[in-house]
């Protein structure tokens, strides 16, 4: 093979990754906008469907746990400014909250933790096992708490375009009512 071969072959191959890269990164804020559109991610046998767990988990929650807390406390209007700036951070910090507030409901009942620094799945069981002996929380508390774990986890694999301020609004609000309900019991 000869360079002129060689040359040309090579610009034959090229020629396409080259294209997609320069179109991407011409068209990457248009792209961008359109992947923050993107409701539902479907991947061989995986699905995430951010705006619908989180529905579901509202839907789940209105049925189990007072209206008691008032609409917009401090804490749901900080985690509302920060889903206009962060969604993803919004989401993050409200899943915070709560495993304070799980922390805290785990040495009001002496729910010993294996570990300070264990993983939110591991805090819930515990607080699981020691709720089948009491049942302060209910049934449904420990299951909106694994929702809302799942969603965080979702959300910490996305970035800021992925999710809309008006889902991490709505994770917020139930964050704030499920901790309360942590608080109470």
């Amino acid at each position: 093979m000869d360079n002129l071969t060689f040359i040309s072959n090579s610009i034959t191959a090229l020629a396409w990754p080259i294209a997609t890269i320069v179109i991407v990164i011409l068209l990457r804020s248009e792209i961008s906008s359109l992947l923050g559109r993107i409701k539902k991610i479907k991947h061989k046998d995986s699905e995430i469907d951010l705006a619908g767990e989180v529905s579901d988990a509202v839907k789940s929650a209105d049925k189990i746990l007072s209206k008691s807390v008032a609409e917009k406390t401090p804490e749901q209007e900080r985690f509302g400014r920060l889903a206009e700036d962060s969604p993803r951070g919004a989401i993050l910090d409200s899943w915070l909250s709560i495993e304070e507030a799980m922390d805290e409901y785990a040495r009001r009942h002496g729910i010993e933790s294996q570990n300070p620094h264990s993983p939110p799945y591991q805090r819930i069981q515990s607080i699981q096992l020691h709720n089948l002996d009491v049942a302060t929380l209910g049934h449904g508390i420990i299951e909106m708490l694994d929702k809302l774990r799942r969603i965080r986890n979702d959300a910490v694999h996305r970035t800021d375009a992925d999710i809309t301020t008006a889902i991490a609004k709505d994770y917020a609000a139930l964050a704030v009512r499920v901790k309360a309900r942590l608080e109470e019991a």
